[in-house]
């Protein structure tokens, strides 16, 4: 990091309340926590590791003792393993979503599961005494988001600001995030073993991490960060 952006993360966290994410890498690099009272992204392809930050990010609230909300649009949360990695259900508020699969749904279930779920959210928010409120849009077709009204995402940004909670957005590409918040993109690269062509052999991914602010804080370069999944690096 640069002087300058070591400074302008130090004022972003002494200027803004933070909830954190369950990783120190990842609080330093996005200004000690998720921002309260704006809307917040966790961004990237399957398997990059967007669900491990998130539920990270639901089990540092509930371990010491604050209410999360999780609107599950496609119905993907499995609670048994989020358990066994450590979140506190009894203070979890999950909204489950309709299964639907995306690959083969028609475009308007996904719509009618997208707006359901957004209502949700913003009613939830507006209802008020949660931590953290999570938007899980992950694997829904970018288009089928972007099809929203603009107006979508200011109503969000509008309902929670001023609170003491952190709206956090999942999904494949930034869609929402709110003038306050930041995105995190996480990318994931793969690694490979073996000498020749024929003997390699995939060994798992590397994440990587690119937060975003909006104006306040310049963008930080792209690092690799393999604590993120809990997966091994190259």
């Amino acid at each position: 990091f640069s002087l300058l952006r070591l400074s302008a993360i130090s004022a972003l966290a002494l200027t803004t309340r933070v909830v954190s994410s369950g990783f120190d890498d990842l609080d330093r690099k996005i200004g000690g926590g998720w921002p309260l009272g704006a809307i917040s992204e966790i961004v990237g392809p399957r398997s990059s590791g967007r669900t491990r930050v998130l539920l990270s990010t639901l089990m540092a609230a509930t371990r010491h003792g604050q209410v999360v909300a999780l609107v599950d649009a496609l119905d993907r949360f499995d609670p048994r393993s989020a358990a066994d990695a450590g979140l506190d259900l009894t203070r979890v508020l999950w909204i489950r979503g309709a299964p639907v699969t995306v690959e083969t749904a028609r475009p308007a279930v996904i719509d009618h599961a997208i707006r359901q779920a957004v209502r949700a959210c913003d009613l939830i928010i507006r209802a008020g005494g949660f931590a953290v409120v999570a938007l899980d849009l992950c694997d829904i077709p970018v288009r089928r988001l972007q099809a929203l009204p603009s107006v979508t995402w200011l109503r969000l940004a509008h309902a929670n600001e001023s609170r003491d909670t952190v709206g956090l957005l999942g999904s494949d590409a930034p869609i929402g995030r709110s003038a306050r918040g930041v995105s995190v993109q996480i990318d994931a690269r793969p690694c490979w073993t073996g000498a020749s062509a024929q003997g390699r052999r995939l060994s798992g991914f590397t994440p990587t991490i690119t937060p975003r602010w909006a104006g306040l804080v310049p963008t930080l370069g792209a690092e690799p960060w393999a604590a993120v999944a809990g997966q091994r690096g190259c």
